[in-house]
């Protein structure tokens, strides 16, 4: 293993807590990227203590990586290779993240998320409190699923954990209690990609916005929630945050 590899793996472990620890620290000092709150509720201190117990596992995905590397899997090394591994790896995390959130929705599977929805009101920590199932799970589809692809093409290890870094660093914010977006997003890249808003719906309602990254597989399936946007519009247009948790906006689309 090289030094710059070694160092990689060492940010892949970390990245998510620092992450979380710096929105958090946005909003403990009412910074200006946290002025649109979209619930008007407080998290209290149980939650808080809980989602960081469950964050001691998260790195288990750096030590997967470890062994992908000792066995020699992803070895390609081009710039090429690191480009084309990563949106590879964010393809498939679409796809696996979709397929296995909805399972674990199932009424038999639901114990494995169940830890995770403890958190009705998301924080950045939420963004790493699962249960040690679904992490496990989740981990194991993501780089077990990108070395089957890889005995098909040669992929590169800084492609993989580049990717792990963008998502540790999204996701950490796409859990937090507000809105980090402007009103120009929802005009272009918010009709394909998910915001914060969009996961807090999925988080307070339980289900529906199953998405990671974008929202096509949630529009394909009929799981939007149908006010996903008129949300987004109220807490960043309007300035107006819900107030309750099973506070819904009546639109066209609503059921």
């Amino acid at each position: 293993m090289t030094a710059l590899e070694a160092t990689v793996l060492c940010l892949v472990a970390v990245i998510g807590h620092l992450m979380a620890l710096f929105w958090l620290c946005v909003e403990e000092y009412e910074v200006d990227l946290s002025r649109d709150r979209i619930y008007d509720l407080p998290i209290k201190d149980p939650q808080v203590r809980r989602e960081l117990k469950n964050s001691l596992h998260t790195p288990m995905h750096a030590i997967m990586l470890l062994a992908a590397l000792l066995l020699g899997l992803f070895d390609a090394r081009s710039v090429w290779s690191a480009i084309y591994t990563l949106l590879l790896t964010a393809l498939w995390a679409e796809i696996w993240h979709y397929a296995s959130h909805r399972a674990f929705h199932v009424k038999s599977l639901h114990w494995i998320h169940a830890e995770h929805h403890k958190s009705r009101l998301s924080s950045p920590f939420t963004a790493l409190s699962f249960s040690f199932a679904e992490k496990l799970i989740f981990d194991i589809g993501m780089i077990g699923g990108m070395a089957i692809l890889g005995l098909l093409l040669p992929l590169n290890f800084f492609g993989v954990a580049a990717w792990f870094v963008i998502y540790l660093i999204i996701n950490s914010y796409g859990h937090a209690n507000y809105e980090i977006r402007s009103e120009a997003f929802m005009q272009l890249k918010g009709t394909v990609l998910t915001s914060t808003v969009y996961h807090a719906l999925h988080h307070s309602r339980y289900t529906g916005n199953y998405g990671l990254g974008t929202r096509v597989l949630d529009r394909i399936l009929g799981t939007e929630w149908p006010d996903s946007e008129a949300v987004f519009d109220r807490v960043v247009a309007e300035k107006s945050p819900l107030t309750g948790l099973r506070e819904r906006i009546e639109t066209e689309g609503s059921q």
